[in-house]
């Protein structure tokens, strides 16, 4: 049960932070898990009429009064963004900035620390360097440890799924995104096998990872990767188009102009290499469909309208016959 008595409560945890924790010290993926537990500590510029509580992974078996905050900090910095964290991640998670990014300011009225850790002297600005780059912008004034009641997973979170992302190198947003059911069990599939292929990039793996997108067109854009082409220039296309651009890729054509040809040239390119044409033979058999294809809806349309007129014709001279006069209708008229 979770320890109603804390001042924060297993709602306030970021997600992916929890889940990183539980892996971390998952015997089932581990030969030596890892003994980390959660801290939570404050930073007094971050703080308003509540305190704003940031998280680090501690040892378990310390005492926080006697652990290397700094040590800490610092670690799960590079936990986090070694799993793929973003720097907005990291500020959500820890509080911690780009130095780089404080305003000339901020930077000239605060003090500058190298050596000893602030977070006992909370009575003026600091700015603390943790690491790559990154900075506390004021004074910790406080350092806990959180009970691992409340340090969970949510029950409607999908730890097992997670872990599975994780192994594929999944990046930890992603991953948790998969755990919290935003992607179907497909969509997740692929995203998984994306991570694991050398052709795909972070970025690609980004562009793929669009729960708007179908599992078609996910895989699409997969493939589409592996052949050495970049998805983003194939993202607009409709499922059909694209699964037709796969197909001529893996047929050969990974030289002709696939994103400039419609769906119908795709499939006369594609039938045309799988006949054994040479890219350009099948290129230009492309090109004379399209040629052809104005002439042809051309001869269409005339044709179209002789039939209309034909019709018109035959339903004006059945109109005729039935007004004319019958036998006994002119026999009438004669008396």
């Amino acid at each position: 049960m979770p320890d109603n008595d804390f001042w924060i409560g297993q709602e306030q945890i970021p997600v992916d932070l929890s889940l990183l924790l539980t892996y971390s010290n998952d015997e089932d993926y581990w030969y030596a898990p890892g003994g980390d537990a959660l801290r939570v500590y404050t930073v007094d510029t971050l703080n308003t009429n509540f305190a704003r509580p940031c998280f680090a992974l501690g040892e378990r078996t310390s005492d926080p009064e006697m652990e290397d905050v700094s040590g800490a900090i610092e670690n799960t910095l590079h936990e986090l963004l070694d799993s793929g964290a973003t720097p907005e991640d990291v500020y959500r998670i820890m509080g911690l900035v780009k130095e780089s990014n404080l305003s000339p300011e901020t930077k000239e009225a605060d003090c500058h620390l190298s050596s000893s850790f602030a977070f006992r002297i909370p009575y003026y600005n600091t700015i603390y360097p943790i690491d790559l780059g990154y900075c506390i912008d004021g004074n910790i004034v406080s350092y806990e440890a959180v009970p691992e009641s409340v340090a969970t997973v949510p029950e409607n979170v999908d730890y097992p799924r997670y872990a599975e992302a994780m192994e594929s190198h999944v990046p930890l947003p992603i991953a948790t995104q998969i755990a919290k059911h935003d992607f179907s069990h497909r969509q997740a599939d692929i995203l998984m096998e994306a991570a694991r292929s050398p052709h795909v990039s972070p970025e690609t793996l980004e562009t793929i990872a669009d729960k708007t997108l179908s599992s078609g067109k996910m895989r699409g854009l997969l493939d589409i990767a592996s052949v050495g082409k970049n998805p983003l220039d194939f993202r607009n296309m409709d499922e059909q188009t694209l699964k037709a651009a796969v197909s001529v890729l893996f047929h050969g054509g990974k030289d002709l102009p696939v994103t400039e040809l419609d769906l119908a040239q795709l499939r006369s390119v594609d039938l045309a290499l799988m006949d054994g044409a040479s890219p350009a033979e099948a290129m230009r058999a492309a090109e004379k469909s399209a040629s052809a294809e104005p002439k042809a809806t051309a001869a269409s349309l005339a044709s179209e309208a002789r039939d209309a007129k034909a019709a018109r014709t035959e339903l004006d001279s059945q109109s005729e016959i039935k007004d004319a006069p019958t036998r006994a209708e002119k026999a009438d008229g004669s008396l």
